[in-house]
């Protein structure tokens, strides 16, 4: 299916898609508005909660205006399409708890993102969706754990932060994952020779020595060239890489089988514009992570979309199943509605967080107590089908299962576009091509 990835209409297509296969065989019904008597133990995402009014507000702390931002905007939406649905269903139950949101825009920058959460903490908030980046996770982890405050971060992949016992929790697999994924896929495409291309922060470090550490049986890893994440002129970076890349071509005596693995985020603009017209960085494979899958910048700049195209750049995100369209395509389509872009499984993963998090307050059934609310959370997570599927989470607090959709730029008419490519069941192993 053809993403036209350029307006509202991105979201529906690009929903109508797949984000985040995760085990789960059910479809499911309606949307979460059934409701009970009780705290549902099931997986229809039914919350009871006390007839007294009270309203408990939910930080948000998401990249809205900075680098990765195509994520922020619609996990922004995500969040307010969740309170509102939340607060629908208690409404109707004749409830009087309510939630609120509290959004603050981190820019995809650790120290702002710190100061917001110390910031909703002055508020006396307990629970903040996001961050987005596994180095805002670390940023404020310390913080949170010594406060008694929940972290649900949607897209956090590193494997450094997948601690048990701690107060983060991620609706998402760790970078391990991730790279299976990739790597059965450069295997497939006859790769020998993979250099390494990556921004220098928790969770692009995690990807690259995941994918390393699993690709060095298969083939030949070199060393690879890294940058910093407040770097802003990328020439020298990518004159390292082209020297790597030159050395690999002439040993393997061509360019076949030689291909860069990127991670990082929207910067991969300035890079494509960068290496297009580059002879070397042109005439060899490349591949990118979760962080530049269905980026919009990387689609909407024309002279970087068509090298992306030319060096058939394929990234991967996780998916979602077909057969649960029913539950997760209405919401995907409103939050496209709002956020006017698509979200993508990272986004869902938020809307599914506010369920969840509703779920943990009603079952408590009251505040200030971490310990009870964090329980509460996982015992949610483990019996919770939402729009993302299954959100059973692993003794570290993180997704336990994920499988992943890869996604091509193609320009079928005057306009590029991300267009699925291929998809990767970690339970099997296999790699279906679209």
């Amino acid at each position: 299916m053809i993403i036209p990835a350029s307006s509202p209409s991105v979201g529906a297509a690009r929903a109508a898609r797949r984000v985040l296969p995760l085990r789960a065989r059910r479809a499911g019904a309606a949307l979460f508005l059934l409701l009970s008597a009780g705290v549902v133990a099931g997986c229809d995402g039914t919350i009871a909660a006390p007839a007294a009014t009270t309203t408990v507000t939910i930080g948000g702390v998401f990249s809205v205006s900075g680098n990765w931002a195509t994520l922020g905007v619609t996990s922004k939406a995500a969040m307010e399409v969740g309170i509102a649905d939340v607060n629908q269903s208690l409404a109707a139950a004749g409830s009087g708890l309510r939630f609120a949101a509290d959004i603050i825009d981190t820019k995809l920058d650790t120290a702002l993102t710190l100061a917001a959460v110390r910031a909703l903490k002055a508020k006396q908030v307990e629970v903040v969706l996001g961050p987005q980046s596994s180095a805002e996770v670390a940023a404020l982890k310390a913080f949170v754990d010594a406060n008694g405050m929940l972290v649900i971060s949607p897209s956090s992949t590193a494997g450094t932060l997948a601690i048990a016992n701690d107060n983060i929790f991620r609706l998402t697999p760790s970078d391990t994952l991730e790279a299976v994924a990739l790597v059965a896929l450069m295997k497939a495409d006859g790769v020998k020779t993979v250099i390494p291309f990556w921004r220098k922060d928790a969770g692009n470090v995690g990807l690259q020595v995941a994918t390393r550490a699993l690709f060095a049986s298969a083939g030949t890893v070199k060393p690879g060239v890294e940058y910093a994440a407040t770097t802003t002129d990328y020439a020298a970076a990518v004159a390292a890489l082209k020297t790597q890349v030159q050395a690999a071509i002439a040993e393997r005596g061509g360019t076949a089988g030689v291909a860069i693995a990127h991670a990082g985020f929207d910067e991969v603009v300035d890079i494509f514009n960068l290496t297009s017209g580059d002879p070397v960085l042109s005439a060899v494979r490349w591949y990118g992570t979760d962080g530049t899958a269905l980026s919009e910048p990387l689609r909407s700049y024309t002279k970087a979309a068509a090298f992306a195209k030319q060096v058939n750049f394929w990234a991967p995100v996780p998916g979602l199943e077909d057969a649960a369209s029913p539950r997760w395509q209405p919401v995907a389509t409103r939050i496209a509605a709002v956020a006017k872009a698509q979200p993508d499984a990272f986004a869902l993963a938020v809307y599914d967080a506010v369920w969840l998090t509703a779920q943990a307050y009603a079952a408590r059934g009251a505040r200030g107590d971490a310990a009870a609310l964090k329980a509460a959370f996982v015992t949610a997570a483990g019996n919770f089908y939402g729009a993302t599927g299954w959100t059973k989470l692993n003794p570290a607090g993180d997704r336990q299962f994920g499988n992943f959709d890869f996604f091509a730029i193609t320009q079928p008419t005057t306009d590029y576009r991300w267009n699925l490519a291929a998809q990767y069941n970690t339970q099997s192993g296999l790699l279906t091509r679209r």
